[in-house]
């Protein structure tokens, strides 16, 4: 019997548009930019898009292609550095504190849309008695601005146990993440379901340390084929669990 169902965040309980990742973007660079001429440090706009480009090869290369992650204040400094060195040392602490506030939350102004069925179907979960949680892989936005998201579709209530890769220094598909969830839900993994779009982090992530792998292959995407179910849509995980 399923005991507990963890969930993806990105593009399986929601999905964003492109206009939305363009806004969210040039949001995070006029913060970057407004920053640095406080500082004294005045760059142009092509300046600090390149900077913000040239970290996010650096967040590859040093975590994210390691399956690690690093914390959103350190992430930001990192930009910052990209763009003006050494200019974390010389920003005011309270200036560093209202950009790093300010890079991270452009996602509430241009927030992403809940997948169809997605509400629904956490709540009648929860309402059956199964415990539920989140495993998932953040970017330029992290787990403390994920929960406000999730607070404002009245969902963060119901996941008791939330694993973030910028909170736990760990990315999917690394065993780690799934083993500590399950580890703070009391949950054994022949007891657990993993449900997410992404073969290789959600599938066979959740598949390496024995939990039941959903994918939720939408929009016509191809099914994972090492799977143990698949769904194209959320409500249908209803009828299965």
């Amino acid at each position: 019997m399923i005991t507990t169902v963890t969930f993806d965040f990105w593009e399986t309980l929601v999905r964003d548009s492109r206009d939305n990742l363009v806004a969210q973007r040039g949001q995070r660079v006029e913060t970057l930019r407004a920053a640095l001429a406080r500082c004294g440090r005045p760059a142009t706009t092509a300046a600090v898009e390149e900077a913000y480009d040239r970290s996010e090869a650096l967040l590859v290369e040093r975590f994210w292609s390691r399956h690690r992650d690093t914390s959103y204040r350190e992430q930001v400094c990192l930009v910052l550095e990209c763009a003006a060195p050494g200019i974390t040392a010389d920003m005011p602490e309270a200036l560093l504190e209202e950009s790093i506030d300010s890079y991270i939350s452009p996602v509430l102004d241009w927030p992403p849309a809940l997948q169809p069925g997605a509400g629904e179907t956490v709540r009648e979960l929860a309402a059956r008695g199964i415990a539920l949680g989140i495993v998932s892989n953040t970017g330029r936005t992290p787990g403390i601005v994920l929960r406000r998201l999730l607070e404002r579709y009245d969902l963060l209530r119901y996941f008791a146990v939330i694993s973030y890769s910028d909170e736990l220094g760990v990315r999917k598909p690394d065993p780690e993440i799934f083993r500590v969830t399950l580890s703070r839900a009391n949950a054994r993994p022949v007891e657990a379901a993993h449900v997410g779009d992404n073969p290789v982090d959600d599938v066979a992530g959740a598949r390496a340390v024995g939990i039941h792998a959903i994918h939720y292959a939408s929009d016509g995407r191809p099914p994972a084929p090492h799977a143990d179910l698949v769904v194209t849509h959320l409500g249908d995980l209803l009828a299965h669990l």
